[in-house]
């Protein structure tokens, strides 16, 4: 009301002002400014009175639907917060997750090298004791031939003369 109040003096200041500029002297009882001033009055205050409620209906209504739409940006800002932290607790977790398996993996890779190791260990003492055995089998059957051929080579050459005592003394050492 004061605005209004404050509007309407100025708006009489500048036409005062206006009709006084000139080199003559205005008389305002001569000019029609009261009874324009009253009906002005007359006006707003009729619009005051049909168009004051509807103007706080919009204006609250405004208001409430404002308010509605914050609140609304508000809660999906919560939204928006809570998805954030629940997607950083999963990244916690997958990296948790993550370090877990690598050191599960890295401690059956270890165990796994043990074992392959082990396992080679034992194969390449198999493979030892399997050459060793084989060694002493070509041996003997080296040393049996060798001994074939010998007596092969006694018994079949005339400048030996040798008698039935002789050969079983030869057999029985052979065979000891």
């Amino acid at each position: 009301m004061r605005y209004v109040i404050f509007a309407l003096t100025m708006f009489i200041l500048c036409g005062i002002s206006y009709a006084s500029s000139g080199n003559h002297v205005v008389d305002i009882s001569k000019t029609d400014i009261i009874e324009r001033l009253i009906n002005f009055v007359i006006f707003v205050a009729l619009m005051w009175y049909l168009l004051a409620n509807k103007f706080k209906e919009i204006l609250s209504a405004r208001s409430k639907e404002i308010s509605e739409r914050l609140s609304q940006t508000q809660s999906k800002v919560r939204e928006v917060k809570e998805k954030k932290e629940r997607a950083l607790q999963h990244l916690r977790e997958a990296k948790e997750k993550a370090t877990e398996i690598s050191n599960t993996a890295k401690k059956e890779a270890s165990i796994s090298v043990f074992q392959i190791e082990e396992k080679t260990k034992e194969h390449i003492s198999n493979l030892i004791k399997a050459n060793d055995e084989a060694m002493e089998f070509q041996e003997k059957l080296l040393q049996k031939q060798l001994i074939s051929e010998v007596l092969q080579e006694i018994f079949s050459s005339q400048s030996l003369n040798l008698d039935t005592n002789d050969y079983v003394s030869i057999l029985e050492k052979k065979v000891i």
